[in-house]
């Protein structure tokens, strides 16, 4: 784990926290039903400098029970865009989490750490405008399905007590949101460049797939279950668009060197 660090600014005596905005972060709520949650979830991740908020349903969303939890986040609750499914909400994405506390055969194998996730998410953080890091959090009473969860790059667990280990969905968004924060304040933030697009990565992962298949390579998870698994790896290395376009050639040409079933 990283060590929690501050940056202070000294003016006239006084110290006071330097300002960052996220705008490169995105949260998702997938139907969500407490309204008062999605209102403690504005103010959550304001406080980290994050404004773009998605809610995933086909309900009505009682705003008017939202308002007093935003406070001082009534803003960011009138911008909240509301989609009627999961891939409507992720279509601008780069790298895409779920956050989590189950994983498995059917899930993903591994989870990360919040830090673990804010590390990767300074990448992102001075890139061109248009990267987009994606952060889903489920219902607050099932979670996460398993089908939501295969959308995502990686899977994000927030370490609590095994004998209740159960967040509030606000409180699990303020401590990604602020692990988010924190990561940019104390300055891991790498050099900018153009991450590919998780539609565009869809892309070149299912012709890497294509070529497998010609190639007679086969697994027991299939070629489904090898989509998954390609797109969960590229995506958390956050493969520039030449990469990814690199090593699907790579592929290419083996297939082309080989032949179909060779």
């Amino acid at each position: 784990m990283q060590p929690w660090v501050f940056l202070p600014i000294f003016t006239n005596g006084r110290t006071t926290v330097q300002s960052m905005s996220l705008h490169h972060v995105h949260v998702v709520l997938s139907h969500p039903s407490e309204p008062r949650n999605v209102g403690a979830v504005c103010r959550a991740i304001k406080n980290a400098g994050i404004t773009r908020l998605t809610i995933v349903t086909d309900s009505e969303i009682d705003f008017d029970a939202a308002r007093p939890l935003a406070v001082d986040a009534r803003d960011v609750l009138d911008a909240t865009r509301i989609v009627p499914d999961l891939p409507a909400a992720l279509a601008d994405s780069t790298l895409i989490a779920g956050v989590t506390r189950r994983v498995g055969q059917r899930r993903k194998l591994v989870s990360f750490a919040p830090w673990q996730l804010a590390e990767k998410a300074a990448d992102l953080s001075t890139s061109p405008s248009g990267v987009t890091l994606s952060i889903i959090f489920g219902n607050e009473q099932s979670g996460l399905s398993d089908a939501e969860l295969e959308l995502c790059h990686m899977a994000v667990s927030i370490p609590s007590s095994p004998d209740f280990p159960s967040l509030n969905l606000s409180h699990a968004v303020q401590v990604i949101a602020y692990e988010l924060y924190i990561a940019n304040l104390a300055g891991r933030v790498a050099a900018g460049y153009q991450p590919i697009g998780s539609q565009e990565l869809a892309t070149e992962v299912a012709r890497i797939v294509m070529s497998l298949e010609s190639l007679g390579f086969r697994t027991q998870t299939g070629p489904q279950g090898m989509r998954v698994f390609l797109t969960d790896i590229f995506g958390r290395a956050m493969l520039s668009q030449a990469e990814a376009h690199r090593l699907r050639r790579l592929f290419e040409k083996i297939e082309g060197m080989h032949g179909p079933g060779d």
